[in-house]
């Protein structure tokens, strides 16, 4: 599992809990939503956001939505494949742990 996250830059909690997050969303997310929900400055997002999307995980574009124009994200297919080879490693150990 630490080879998988160190491979995709993942060590660090708070772009894995992005990732995650946006997994469970399954769609699209505004940026100030995300913002808000993980608790950290727009700055540190913002740079989390860009690794991630560098590797091709996470995408935004511009979106009209209620309250006007926003920025949107969501998980792209290889960033879904990541976050399920993560569940999947987490569910094995806790199988493993059980035993």
């Amino acid at each position: 599992m630490i080879k998988l996250l160190q491979e995709e830059d993942l060590t660090n909690s708070v772009r894995l809990g992005i990732l995650l997050a946006l997994y469970y969303v399954d769609g699209y997310v505004t940026f100030a939503t995300l913002v808000r929900s993980v608790g950290l400055s727009k700055s540190t997002v913002h740079g989390h956001l860009k690794a991630l999307a560098s590797r091709g995980l996470v995408e935004s574009r511009k979106a009209i939505t209620i309250a006007g124009v926003r920025r949107v994200l969501r998980l792209t297919q290889r960033g879904r494949q990541i976050v399920e080879k993560y569940l999947e490693i987490v569910e094995e150990l806790k199988r493993e742990g059980g035993r």
